[in-house]
């Protein structure tokens, strides 16, 4: 007996590498019942992991089920090789879940096993790697069984038994090499979905035949043209794979964890900001595999936009109509073959706040040899000024910046703020940014814009224009499926979009948070100043040049 419970701790410790082939067999059979490793994994967590507040370790039931499919054979049989494509949403906890994975299998599988992480970058490959490797620093008694962290050039963390975690990216620029000849006992592949497919057809799937190797892949939904999308939805993958496939809904139960990563109110919020029917919301929190282009705006959110109103016209106002406060003149400059559209928006308080409503449509088509700059410069000014505007921005990309100044020097007279505004493109671009607040304003009922129905002819025919310029413009994935852009489709243009979206977002995106313009006056004056200073009384601002002397009291003792 004495002698077994010197193995036992020689295994435990890691001094007596081989003796811990008890622990390995003791793992195998619990690996056959999911309900036995549920209780394995529960205990290992509180005893021996940490979370980043120092307490022990409780896993939420998305990434209990994560860790314990990964673990157990495929339906208790040990000669089959484990296979599974899981989809979770973004900030879930997936990749820590695989991580407690990973330290479990080391720690019960000490003897020459070689435990891989790979994934599309360095960083995201280096993600589940340093999750490992503060399980090891974080308890004494864990860290007591490495025997070597090598952290950079070829990272890996070495086990006392010999086993090995190492880390590579698959990407076109080593075109897959830092896995091929590889052939680990335990792969992880992190964001699995944004690893090209032929890459990982030739050098991915090959290397888990030889020792038949538990094969995880995780991460959220690209295309449809993946390896990912056939894992989980080929019929041909269906015996082989275990699919977990998780929304935002799973995510939000906390179960026996301390927190959730965030709530459903959260949720709302984000999914009202970006649009129920956004790629971007649909990939990232519903975990969809969706089309590659979808629209921005939905007809039926649209049309809840008309109210029973006139646009206004330049000859109405001359002859006396009221334009009100408040007014943002927004314009999208046009280039060689788009339209020019300026559009007039009012900022009005309303019971579900402000709200904005537009009041003016114009489009300035495009001439033969472009367009007539000085016209629109001076028809963009003209606007503002009828409707006593106290906001006018453009945009000021490409074409655009090129008259910025000369429109920025016409605002500054007459006391108009003037604001450019550069489109940038990607998901997290400044023009998906205004367009989503754009999207989640209409949602709200916050945007209002003349019924075409009841308009004379050629206001009907402006709104109309912007109605069907709206519902053409899509959501599309770029050449790598990685980034979601805005723009309309091939000969269509989105003129009257750019112009609207600028406008809403100088009148309500720009508003403070409990922003009301309920009584605010906006002067037409100039800045008061009192040319005195409180501890001087002298002026604070001087047109003159200043004398560079000596300060003469420091310097009569030298």
């Amino acid at each position: 007996m004495k002698k077994e419970t010197e193995k036992l701790k020689a295994a435990l410790t890691g001094r007596n590498s081989f003796d811990s082939k008890n622990l390995e067999v003791f793992f195998d059979e619990v690996r056959k019942d999911e309900k036995k490793t549920e209780k394995l994994v529960r205990a290992f967590c509180s005893t021996y992991l940490v979370d980043n507040r120092q307490r022990p370790l409780r896993l939420r039931p998305l990434q209990m089920q994560i860790v314990v499919k990964s673990l157990t054979y495929p339906k208790g049989n040990k000669d089959k090789q484990r296979k599974m494509a899981i989809l979770a949403p973004r900030g879930s906890g997936k990749s820590w879940a695989l991580s407690v994975s990973v330290i479990i299998y080391m720690f019960f599988k000490r003897f020459r096993d070689l435990v891989f992480i790979i994934a599309p970058t360095e960083d995201q490959a280096a993600l589940i790697f340093n999750y490992v490797y503060r399980h090891f620093k974080d308890n004494n008694f864990l860290d007591s069984l490495v025997s070597n962290y090598k952290l950079h050039n070829k990272p890996h963390i070495k086990m006392k038994g010999g086993t090995v975690m190492r880390r590579a990216p698959v990407a076109p620029s080593n075109q897959g090499q830092s896995i091929r000849g590889q052939h680990p006992t335990f792969l992880v592949v992190d964001e699995s979905p944004l690893i090209a497919d032929q890459l990982f057809i030739d050098n991915v799937e090959p290397c888990v035949i030889a020792n038949n190797a538990p094969f995880i892949n995780l991460g959220t939904p690209k295309n449809k043209d993946n390896h990912m999308f056939r894992y989980l939805y080929d019929e041909n993958y269906e015996e082989s794979f275990e699919r977990l496939h998780f929304t935002w809904r799973d995510a939000v139960s906390k179960g026996e964890a301390y927190s959730a990563p965030y709530t459903e109110e959260d949720m709302l919020t984000k999914m009202m900001e970006w649009g129920e029917d956004s790629i971007y919301w649909k990939t990232e929190y519903e975990c969809d595999f969706v089309e590659s282009i979808s629209s921005v705006f939905n007809p039926e959110h649209l049309r809840r936009c008309f109210d029973n109103y006139e646009l206004y016209t330049i000859e109405q106002i001359e002859q006396g109509r009221e334009v009100g406060t408040n007014n943002t003149v927004s314009v999208d400059i046009g280039k060689s073959v788009n339209s020019t559209v300026i559009c007039v928006w009012r900022t009005e308080k309303s019971d579900a706040g402000n709200i904005a409503r537009l009041l003016y449509l114009e489009e300035i088509g495009p001439k033969t040899g472009g367009h007539d700059i000085p016209y629109q410069r001076e028809r963009i000014i003209t606007v503002a000024e009828k409707f006593e505007a106290s906001k006018v921005i453009i945009d000021a990309t490409g074409i655009g910046g090129a008259i910025e100044q000369e429109i920025r020097m016409e605002c500054i007279p007459r006391s108009i703020h003037f604001l450019p505004f550069v489109f940038t493109g990607g998901a997290k671009g400044s023009k998906t940014y205004v367009y989503r607040d754009y999207v989640s304003f209409m949602q709200q009922g916050l945007i209002k814009v003349p019924n075409p129905e009841t308009l004379e002819p050629h206001s009907a025919k402006l709104v109309w224009k912007w109605y069907r310029e709206h519902t053409d413009i899509e959501y599309v994935m770029d050449a790598t499926q990685k980034t979601e852009k805005i723009m309309a489709p091939s000969g269509k243009h989105d003129d009257y979009c750019d112009s609207s979206v600028l406008g809403i977002h100088a009148s309500l995106s720009m508003l403070p948070e409990q922003g009301s313009f309920t009584g605010t006056s906006i002067a037409k004056r100039g800045i008061a100043n009192t040319g005195q200073g409180k501890y001087s009384r002298a002026s604070l601002i001087t047109t003159g040049r200043r004398r560079n002397t000596p300060f003469k009291r420091n310097l009569r003792n030298l």
